[in-house]
């Protein structure tokens, strides 16, 4: 039986479990409050849960602190942190973390001060020790010995201490304000410095940061101090918020609606309406105006006084689209994503907390937005792959967000091209409604497509490259001032360094890979576990001096675009370019303004970007992952194709794809030709329910790692025994895992196939196993993967 006085609190730490701690007297802690607590020797805040009740055998420990008098977050996010750890069976203060600010589940760092000034010869040692400034709970319980939190309250109750939340590293940020104080004369003002800085003030309405006040003459600093002990002057603190770029635009006017538009706006807008769950697949091929339909989405939802968030699968698609959403919605537009400092992260997420901000826009993490009223979540291209977390917690967003809208009864729109197959599954079975863009906006034709068969080009003796189809069609865009995009999955200079003289490859320490070739061959990397070294002259195995670079990546393209194109501006887009701050929105600033010709680029450039001036795009090699031991290789490479050559042709211009490959014959490449998403579909699912893959069975996959090869064996067949005593489920393995060493360790896989209840019973079991590994055996759980590798 639960005692009110016992809790249950999740700790930021990745541990399967709560932990129970009981209350100071007169403490008072409701689910989502954050608490200070005692741990292995050190503090940490921690989010309480429940109720809960005693275990036997266990002396419970004290909460030291309570940081919140009422939850930062609304209830439908604490379910929604539940039910992630629940259901992807994650650590479950790592999935409250995700929706708490920056910083917001970490050691301790509330402050507590004195509400008014202090008063002489007080008696009560907490107002005693205030009396000096403010102080971190955990600080003034050291001085006072014993545990502060009951007085705290009643103190707080009535209304002589003031507790912050004070969030540590990206706290919030103040400045001083200078404020002109109405005075009868200026008797008493000295020197031409006061009077000069009186001046500044009046000049600007009486008010302004000192900063500014003195940023061109730092030495009226002095004098405004003067002017202050006068009281002449006051200077007040007030809290800045750090907004990130893009967060300022003119403002804009909807675009007229097509009639497709029209009827799938309408179609939206009376789910919207009714206030109730309800999933939505917005079917729409590329350049049919998708987002002109989530912002009318957006717009009703704020007008009835609801909030809005809108996913988006890549922070390079962000700029552009914020720009468009303030201009539209002005500053009540809130953006999150990685690419934020600490500091911008956390004024956004009180931005949206405090309710300045009604829409959000980010990636993958802003699906637990503190968003209040919820009216509507859009996952536009739901399909991809960036919506999964690859690490603990391993959430899927776009499978989050649904069941967000359904904890907060909004509407939930997903938007693709090219719909993932479990969602178009979805839809075709009734659980979700389906929508459907057909046409381009203004009846423009969808670009035409041309495949380039690689084979006949290289027996031919033409470039590896370039095909003398793609370098004309490039030089005629450049002639005509317009622009093309260039997509090469696969970054760096050269796939991999090969001795000609004993066969051996330059291969990574850590890893079962090659290590890529970079910076023109002068370095190579790791594109998994980020190792770098100065590219060898001779070979490490033979000393052989003959090396030579196989394959080709994106440097290596933007070098022999160069080579043949002397006269086009090139810039390239992928990884490497993208580690600088800003450097995306720079590089597509630039290509939007037509500073640039061909843009290079990785999927980066592929999905989501509106430039009217592309014309052509080209795919240098459409093979790129079709080979991987992944069973959505092939809806991963249509999908990618499909989505780049919608790139071209958005505006009055026709549009052109020119698609290399050495399998134009394939399943998933032939159908991009056509724009057909239907008949790749067919195939597709033929295939899955063959198989039993999902749309048609539910998957688990367990990899063990070790940093011995034996031991990862030894685990992996441990756990396939556990699971086995389940029953009920297929499994595959336990075997190499594809990337058979990672970062220094080696891994097995099992992979746990079958019905959705049995998967996640056998995955429960496979998780509870883990406990009875050997030391320095790990293994992770990943419910629904999407990445085999």
């Amino acid at each position: 039986m639960a005692d009110e006085r016992l809790v249950a609190v999740a700790l930021p730490l990745p541990l399967q479990t709560t932990f129970t701690y009981r209350l100071p007297e007169d403490g008072i802690a409701e689910r989502g409050v954050r608490v200070i607590v005692p741990f292995a020797g050190r503090r940490a805040v921690g989010v309480v849960t429940g109720a809960a009740s005693a275990p036997e055998g266990v002396k419970l420990k004290n909460v030291e602190a309570i940081l919140d008098e009422a939850s930062l977050l609304p209830p439908p996010l604490l379910d929604l942190a539940a039910w992630v750890a629940d259901y992807y069976m994650a650590p479950p203060g790592e999935c409250y973390r995700l929706a708490f600010p920056a910083a917001g589940i970490r050691t301790s760092r509330a402050t507590v001060r004195l509400a008014t000034a202090p008063v002489a010869g007080e008696q009560d040692p907490v107002l005693q020790q205030l009396a000096e400034g403010p102080l971190r709970i955990s600080t003034l319980a050291h001085r006072l010995d014993r545990d502060p939190s009951a007085r705290l309250l009643r103190l707080r109750e009535s209304g002589a201490v003031v507790l912050d939340q004070d969030l540590g590293v990206a706290g919030f940020r103040e400045q001083q304000v200078a404020v002109l104080l109405e005075s009868d004369g200026e008797g008493v003002i000295k020197g031409s410095a006061q009077r000069e800085l009186l001046d500044r003030l009046r000049a600007a309405g009486g008010r302004a940061p000192v900063g500014e006040l003195v940023a061109d003459k730092p030495s009226l600093r002095g004098s405004l101090k003067g002017l202050a002990r006068l009281g002449r002057v006051r200077i007040e603190s007030e809290r800045v918020t750090r907004n990130p770029e893009g967060l300022e635009a003119k403002a804009a006017t909807a675009w007229d609606l097509s009639a497709d538009q029209a009827q799938a706006t309408e179609t939206l807008l009376a789910k919207l309406a009714r206030r109730d769950f309800a999933p939505v697949l917005l079917h729409g091929v590329t350049s049919s105006g998708k987002t002109e339909v989530y912002f009318r989405c957006i717009e009703t939802a704020l007008r009835d006084g609801r909030g809005a968030l809108m996913l988006v699968p890549e922070i390079s698609l962000t700029p552009m689209l914020v720009r468009a959403a303030v201009a539209r919605f002005g500053s009540t537009v809130s953006v999150l994503h990685s690419e934020l400092s600490a500091g911008e992260r956390h004024d956004q997420w009180w931005r949206i907390r405090e309710g300045e901000s009604r829409v959000v826009i980010g990636a993958r993490s802003a699906v637990f937005a503190p968003v209040a009223d919820l009216g509507v979540i859009v996952v536009d291209e739901e399909h991809e792959s960036s919506y999964k977390q690859e690490d603990s917690p391993r959430y899927h967003a776009r499978d989050v967000a649904v069941y967000r809208a359904r904890l907060e009864g909004a509407l939930v729109v997903l938007g693709s091209a090219t719909p993932s197959l479990e969602s178009f599954s979805n839809a075709q079975a009734g659980k979700y409604a389906l929508v459907t863009l057909a046409q381009r906006i203004g009846a423009r034709p969808l670009p035409k497509v041309e495949i380039v068969d690689r084979r006949q080009m290289l027996r031919a003796g033409g470039d590896p490259i370039l095909s003398d189809l793609l370098v004309g069609a490039l030089e005629a865009r450049v002639r005509l001032g317009e622009q093309a995009l260039l997509l090469l999955n696969r970054r760096g200079y050269a796939t991999s360094l090969l001795c000609r003289e004993c066969g051996e490859q330059l291969a990574c320490p850590n890893c079962s890979v090659a290590l890529a070739v970079h910076e023109a061959g002068r370095s190579s990397e790791c594109h998994y576990c980020g190792f770098r070294s100065k590219a060898p002259t001779a070979c490490a195995t033979c000393r052989g001096e003959y090396l030579k670079l196989s394959g080709h990546g994106t440097e290596k393209v933007v070098e022999a675009l160069k080579a043949r194109l002397p006269q086009a501006r090139v810039d390239r887009l992928d990884r490497d370019t993208a580690r600088r701050r800003g450097a995306v929105a720079g590089i597509l600033e630039a290509f939007e303004n037509g500073g640039v010709d061909v843009l290079v680029g990785t999927q980066m450039i592929a999905k989501g970007h509106d430039f009217p001036n592309v014309t052509l795009v080209g795919v240098i090699d459409a093979d790129v992952g079709l080979g991987l031991p992944d069973f959505r290789s092939a809806e991963r490479t249509f999908q990618l194709l499909t989505q780049v050559a919608g790139r071209a042709g958005r505006d009055t211009a026709p549009g052109r794809v020119i698609v290399q490959t050495f399998v134009p014959d394939h399943y998933a490449i032939r159908p991009v030709r056509d724009h057909d998403y239907e008949t790749f579909y067919a195939q597709e699912l033929a295939y899955r329910a063959a198989l039993g893959f999902p749309p048609f069975g539910h998957l688990a996959n367990v990899v063990v790692s070790a940093e011995r090869e034996s031991e990862a064996v030894a685990g992996a067949a441990q756990l396939a025994v556990a699971i086995a005593a389940v029953g009920g489920c297929e499994l595959l393995g336990p075997a190499p895992a594809p990337l058979p060493r990672l970062r220094g360790r080696h891994r097995q896989q099992i992979l746990i196939k079958g019905a959705r209840d049995a998967v996640q019973t056998a995955a429960r079991a496979a998780l509870a196993a883990t406990a009875r590994l050997r030391e320095g055996v790990s293994a992770a759980v990943d419910v629904r993967p999407w990445s085999m590798l």
